[in-house]
C-alpha cells in the first residue's frame, strides 16, 4: 500500500455534492410519504415533519446563498414563494375554521 496522499479535485466534490442532492430529494419525498400516510390513515397533525422539510430545505438555500453559487434573482424568489405558502397556509386555516 502507497503512502501518498488521496487528492481531492473538482470531480471528487462535484460527485459528493450530486450524492448529497441525490439522499436529500429521496429524504424529503420520503418525509412527503410519511406527511400524506399520518395525515390520511392516522388523522394526525404533522406540522412537525413539514418544519424539517422547510427549515432543511432553508438552511440548505441559505448556504448555497452566502457562499454566491445561487442564482441573481434568488432572494426574490425565494420571498415569492414564502409569500406563497404563507397565502397557503392561511388559507387552509380559514377553510379548517369554517368547516
Amino acid at each position: 500500500m502507497k503512502n501518498e496522499p488521496i487528492l481531492r479535485d473538482e470531480r471528487f466534490y462535484a460527485v459528493e455534492n450530486a450524492s448529497y442532492k441525490i439522499g436529500f430529494t429521496i429524504f424529503t419525498f420520503g418525509l412527503f410519504a410519511v406527511i400524506l400516510y399520518r395525515s390520511i390513515f392516522r388523522h394526525e397533525a404533522n406540522w412537525d415533519l413539514f418544519a424539517l422539510i422547510v427549515i432543511a430545505s432553508g438552511a440548505a438555500t441559505i448556504y448555497q446563498g452566502v457562499h454566491k453559487v445561487l442564482p441573481f434573482p434568488w432572494k426574490k424568489l425565494v420571498l415569492y414563494m414564502v409569500g406563497v405558502a404563507v397565502l397557503a397556509a392561511i388559507t387552509t386555516w380559514i377553510l379548517v375554521a369554517l368547516k
